[in-house]
């Protein structure tokens, strides 16, 4: 790569010219350079060339410029011995590209900021971090260097910071640049910027970064040997800023570095934090440390790095318990309010005389090496003690590895509490909005709500709100989120518009965001939404409503689009279908129901509260799309319909599970799986016991904010055995199989009422069968119900005219409504008749009993079948009828059954074409064979038998055919017994062992026909009576192999011993040997285990496995209609007709296996119910501890016992608070003993302190005094 190309791919959007003009012209960045030779020292060495003398810029003579000239003073000054100039040095290393300019120290700090931001374009920072220390060699304990290394990565990543530096690859900044090259090696797409503040004059190599035709060579810039006072440049650092006082070596920059970072922390007024990190240093860290605090910068210490750190820490400790005292008891503490600076240090050094010795001590100590004397000892003093005071102190925090919180969370501390209390200069930027975005950046959910949130965030605007919501949510910070909706951030008109007299409509341009924006989150493994999505971008509510169909099934309708209604989808209504024509979208489903007056407008309160419902559904659907798991726990903590979400989730993940690519996820995913099936299941159980029938209600209510689908249709859907396995749904099946009929017919007295209700077909059914209890329903008559539903179930009728007030009805008429039954009124008829009426028609509605007809009809046509096969089965002749009238039957019967089908199939929940093909032939193939079969090979059969008439040897076929056919509708005989709680899961164990041999016949055929070939090759090769034709083949090598796996070897013996002694003989008696071996031994062993194990498998779940079956079966004859074959044909017939008459109507209501509530009242019951119920269970999910259900919800049993023991619990609980309070007080007693023997043994050192003073005036000893070091630790 070229030079040029260096450059144009690191200043995007900037030229090299526009870069060069900007430093020459723009902001006028000099260098600064030595004007006047002035030698350090005056040689009386005569042989020594001038050449060689250095000048107190410690440049030599010949490295001065051209126009040097020869200074008269006698020591060298800074400022009047230099000047600016011309700026030489500024470009980028290629092999590292990192930028650096050369500049005068004397440049405004503001023109460097500007040119960072504006003309290198470095990213705007959300905080900056200034890493100062040790520039030597050090060693930290292995465990702090790891803490510290994490902890500046992630708070550099976290909140988009600046690390600022020396720039010199030495001491704590080498140990920084391996960090950030670490990162960079293991997460080659994250960028961390690295900015090093260095001195020109210590760097290395510095003349091969001076410009000359081209941009530096990197090859050249570690030729020369380094100097003492020079350093190489660290190379993981992204930009260099090299300040130029006029001087060669030395480190020394003032208090620059602070006031650049200020500068550029106010740019543009953007308020930016800063924060300096201290490990390890000496002296000059110590007047780093001071400049930053007097510039109100936060300091971080790492206790235990050495030197500087630790002698604050050992002080900050020591005089903690002092500061706190002075402050409480002395009336002069309002001093300690306002900052001490160093021109009034005797302030300081009287409050600290105790301390100053041991703190001269550890100067001297920390100075070590370097030469410094008594004078700087005193100016680095009066730094500490500035420190020290009460308010500066405030804005240091110190970082251990003994301490409870991480690094990262210490610097965020350090930042509140520099904002909490302000520094010499008045601060007006860091509000808490912007801390609030830096408290979501770290995570650091508990210091928020300690130092910022404080339980109010009233005084942000809306706008501010919405950014910090929105930045919650896509940073993955479920605390937070629980935080902002506690505190009544109103997400309704976040996410919703509200209008006038109209629905609400989704903002879809917020919800597209949070689905757009998830850049960190691609990167994970489970990030799979993009995977199903199929593209980068969800660009429409199609798109999302498109993904939730793949995901959950088309059997959902579109919550974000209003569904178009075509000419198929008005058929689906004369096969009564379980949808609305018309589907209400999330935002009008608020202001119409589909039972109720379109123009009905509910109270605005109740409107936002539903919408508030629609926010966390779609909040909800989010998080789980988007593998937020902790995030959909929060907002499932708010929500009120909790069941079918956690099924959704379940169902999801499982949808998931297919676009994993590696099996690790996969394995996280079924976990997911299992925890959400857990969670819906606890809740679930957690209705039940609070309410049995409303529990009930709730698993097969129809939830319109998730497109109209129930919580057993997505647990079915989901393969959720357990959740249908639940003693809820198992209860709620049970109701509906019996419908209006009392469920519990369990006696042997109520089978036997209920046989003869049916084999009476119903006429006998009122007095013998019980029947719920009826409630009577206001202004409500036998006429208005028939003219609303029909004697028949299955007869659809649109509305003709409004209906009177109906204060007691509940459930609507065309769904489940087994718990609504009302009695009939009429002046016309007697009520004992009316009754009749009833029951008999609610007999016939029931699923138990179009179960028994049909099941009694497909008895009939089995014997029919059989009867003319057997008997009757002749060539038709001419006479009129042709065939027998059990033929005709027959036919009649299997017409009508292929109608029925057919209907089913149109009137499957799931609403689309292919959605239905791949639910009523994929999902369960067993079934689909068997039932294509049948149709088939009897329409076949039924062809032959009337064009095969030509022979015998012909319509022999057609007899074959339909015997096959018999077989194949005896065998779909089984399925009645599925209904049946022994016979049941045998017919699954049947299914999956039929499963299972197909698969093993493929190795069984393969294994025949390599017996088969082989032996016939040998022995019976090129034999005449063994032609080339497929008969002589299944002849010859099919029927003789297959038949030995039943152990009938006499043929094969025979057929071998002819030729007894050959050599094909022999070979073919081994291979027959290995054969049995191999078939009759290994593999029909093998089989078998094969077969134990799904027996086991279902054995051992036998009662789910029976009641998930169970499901089918009865939301199939729920739909049926009352009449059996071949009479269905009827239902059929009348059904179609009015559909051509009702084609155009919109208020068309179908027959559907859910349970609708009237009215909104009935929904909002429901709903009340759920989040009541489950509140406690979901709670603990929080905490990643659930509680049992036992402890959450009682049953009642429990519950009379609990009653039983409640006055002992409350003797007990009175001891109880009585010992807490002794335990208490004496707690108190105990704390006021350990405070007065800390301030005695403070008292104790100070004494001490005074004796050796005294020893030491009168020369007692010639051994040095020993320092005496305060042992007392208190936490500050």
């Amino acid at each position: 790569m070229t030079t040029t190309e260096y450059q144009l791919d690191l200043f995007t959007g900037t030229s090299k010219n526009d870069w060069t003009n900007a430093i020459h012209e723009k902001l006028n960045i000099r260098r600064r350079t030595c004007t006047t030779f002035i030698p350090e020292k005056i040689s009386t060495n005569d042989h020594i060339s001038r050449n060689d003398v250095r000048c107190g810029c410690n440049r030599l003579y010949r490295e001065h410029s051209w126009d040097i000239i020869d200074g008269d003073e006698s020591k060298w000054d800074r400022i009047q011995h230099t000047k600016s100039a011309y700026n030489n040095a500024y470009g980028y290393i290629p092999n590292t590209r990192t930028h650096y300019i050369r500049c005068d120290i004397e440049t405004e700090p503001n023109i460097l900021a500007q040119f960072m931001l504006d003309i290198w374009q470095i990213k705007p920072p959300r905080l900056i971090m200034c890493i100062i220390g040790g520039a030597k060699y050090f060693k930290l304990n292995e465990r702090l260097e790891r803490e510290f290394i994490k902890g500046i990565i992630q708070v550099a990543l976290k909140a988009d910071g600046w690390i600022v530096t020396n720039g010199f690859k030495t001491g704590v900044v080498q140990l920084v640049g391996e960090a950030i090259h670490d990162h960079k090696v293991t997460n080659p797409r994250s960028h961390i910027t690295a900015i090093g503040c260095s001195k020109w004059g210590a760097t290395k190599n510095r003349e091969s970064l001076i410009l000359k035709k081209s941009s530096v060579n990197q090859s050249s810039v570690h030729l020369s040997k380094k100097e003492k006072g020079q350093q190489d440049l660290e190379p993981n650092h992204t930009h260099f800023i090299l300040l130029d006082d006029g001087t060669y070596y030395g480190y020394e920059m003032g208090d620059y570095r602070t006031r650049l970072v200020n500068e550029i922390s106010k740019y543009n007024d953007t308020n930016v934090p800063v924060v300096t990190i201290v490990v390890e240093g000496g002296p000059d860290t110590l007047s780093t440390i001071y400049n930053d605090l007097c510039m109100g910068i936060p300091v971080v210490l790492i206790d235990g790095s050495g030197r500087v750190p630790n002698l604050f820490a050992s002080f900050l400790n020591q005089t903690a318990a002092m500061v706190k005292r002075d402050e409480k008891n002395n009336n002069d503490s309002t001093i300690w309010e306002k900052i001490i600076d160093i021109e009034n240090s005797e302030i300081l050094k009287e409050f600290f005389r105790r301390y100053e010795d041991e703190i001269r001590h550890g100067l001297k100590d920390i100075s070590k090496g370097s030469k410094i004397t008594e004078e700087k000892i005193d100016t680095l003093l009066k730094y500490f003690l500035f420190c020290l005071q009460p308010t500066i102190r405030r804005k240091i925090q110190i970082f251990s590895l003994d301490s409870d919180r991480d690094l990262d969370d210490t610097i965020f501390e350090a930042i509140i509490q520099a904002k909490k209390k302000k520094g010499l200069q008045t601060e007006a930027g860091l509000n808490r909005e912007q801390l609030l975005q830096l408290a979501l950046a770290w995570d650091a959910i508990e210091i928020a709500k300690e130092h910022i949130i404080k339980d109010d965030l009233s005084d942000l605007s809306p706008q501010a709100k919405e950014k910090l919501f929105f930045e919650a949510l896509i940073l993955d910070r479920p605390q937070f989120i629980n935080v902002f909706i506690k505190l009544k951030f109103n997400l309704s008109e976040m996410f919703y518009e509200k209008r006038t007299n109209s629905p609400w409509r989704l903002k879809w341009d917020k919800l597209a965001k949070l689905y757009n924006d998830n850049d960190k989150k691609k990167k994970e493994r489970l990030y799979l939404f993009e995977k199903c999505l199929g593209k980068n971008q969800v660009n429409s509510e199609h798109d999302l409503d498109r993904v939730l169909r793949k995901l959950i099934g088309d059997y959902m309708k579109p919550i974000y689009t209003r569904s178009t209604v075509s000419s198929f989808e008005k058929l689906k209504h004369c096969c009564r279908n379980s949808h609305m024509a018309r589907v209400s979208d999330s935002r009008t489903c608020l202001y119409k129901d589909n039972d109720e007056n379109e123009s009905e407008i509910p109270d605005p309160e109740e409107a936002e509260k539903e919408v508030r419902e629609l926010v966390y559904r779609d909040l909800y659907l989010w998080s789980i799309l988007t593998n937020r798991i902790e995030l959909s726990k929060i907002l499932l903590n708010h929500m009120e319909t909790r069941i079918c979400a956690l099924l959704i989730a379940s169902k999801i993940f499982r949808s998931y599970f297919y676009y994993a690519s590696d099996n690790e996820s996969k394995d996280v995913i079924c976990c997911q799986i299992t925890q959400f099936e857990e969670y819906a299941n606890e809740c679930l159980k957690c209705c039940y016991n609070f309410d049995e029938e409303k529990a009930c209600e709730i698993a097969i209510r129809r939830l319109n904010i998730y497109g109209g689908v129930t919580c057993l249709q997505v647990a079915v859907d989901a393969d959720d055995k357990n959740f249908i396995g639940q003693p809820c749904c198992d209860q709620v099946l049970n109701n509906i199989w019996y419908d209006k009929m009392e469920p519990f017919q369990s006696t042997l007295s109520d089978k036997i009422k209920l046989i003869l209700g049916i084999s009476t077909f119903g006429i006998l059914a009122p007095f013998l069968v019980t029947f719920r209890t009826e409630q009577s329903l206001l202004n409500y008559t036998f006429e208005e119900d028939r003219q609303i539903n029909g004697i028949k179930i299955n007869e659809i009728e649109e509305e003709k005219k409004q209906l009177k007030p109906i204060t007691n009805k509940r459930l609507n008429d065309h769904g489940i409504n087994y718990s609504d039954s009302y009695m009939w009124r009429s002046t016309k008829y007697s009520k004992s008749y009316l009754t009749y009426l009833r029951h008999l028609k609610h007999f016939h509605e029931s699923p138990i009993v179009k179960y028994s007809y049909n099941s009694a009809s497909y008895i009939i046509f089995l014997l029919l079948f059989s009867y003319y096969l057997l008997f009757n089965f002749e060539i038709p002749t001419d006479e009129i009828p042709s065939i027998h009238w059990t033929e005709i039957f027959v036919i009649l019967m299997v017409t009508t059954m292929l109608f029925e089908e057919i209907r089913q199939f149109l009137c499957q929940e799931n609403r689309s074409m292919i959605g239905k093909l791949s639910n009523y032939f994929i999902t369960n193939q067993f079934h689909t064979v068997i039932l294509v079969l049948s149709y088939l090979l009897f329409y076949i059969g039924l062809i032959l038998r009337f064009t095969n008439t030509y022979s015998e040897q012909a319509f022999s076929a057609a007899k074959i055919v339909l015997a096959y056919d018999l077989e194949i509708w005896f065998i779909r005989s089984f399925v009645f017994l599925g209904i049946a709680q022994n016979l049941g899961p045998k017919l699954v164990m049947i299914r999956r062992m039929v499963t299972d041999l197909f698969f093993f016949t493929y190795i069984i055929l393969i294994a025949m026909i390599a017996y088969g070939v082989v032996s016939r090759s040998m022995y019976n090769f090129n034999n005449e009576t063994f032609p080339f034709d497929g008969q002589s083949i299944f002849q010859n090598i099919a029927y003789p192999t297959y038949y030995l796996m039943y152990g009938n070897i006499d043929g094969e013996l025979a057929n071998l011993d002819r030729e007894q002694g050959s050599s094909t003989s022999i070979a073919t008696h081994i291979l027959l040997a290995f054969h049995m071996l191999f078939v009759n031994i290994l593999l029909i062993n093998l089989l078998i285990a094969m077969f134990s194990f799904t027996f086991q498998s279902i054995q051992n779940q036998t009662d789910l496995v029976w009641r998930y079956e169970r499901y089918s079966l009865i939301r199939e004859y729920y739909d049926r209609p009352p009449l059996f074959p071949p009479l269905i044909i009827i239902t059929h017939v009348i059904e179609l007709v009015k559909y051509i008459a009702r084609r155009h109507s919109k208020t068309a209501q179908t027959k559907t296996f859910k349970m609708i509530g009237a009215n909104r009242n009935v929904d909002r019951e429901w709903s009340e119910f759920e989040s009541y119920a489950t509140n406690q269970y979901v709670r603990s999910l929080l905490t990643n501890q659930p509680l049992s259900i036992a402890a959450l919800v009682p049953s009642k049993e429990q519950q009379l016992s609990s009653d039983m023991t409640n006055n002992n619990q409350q003797f007990q609980s009175n001891n109880n608070q009585s010992d807490t309070k002794l335990l208490a007080d004496e707690v108190t007693s105990v704390k006021k003993v350990i405070a007065d023997l800390r301030t005695h043994a403070e008292e104790m050192n100070r004494c001490m302190h005074w004796m050796m003073e005294a020893m030491e005036r009168v020369k007692m000893s010639k051994e040095p005094r020993p320092n005496l070091t305060s042992t007392i630790s208190t936490n500050s």
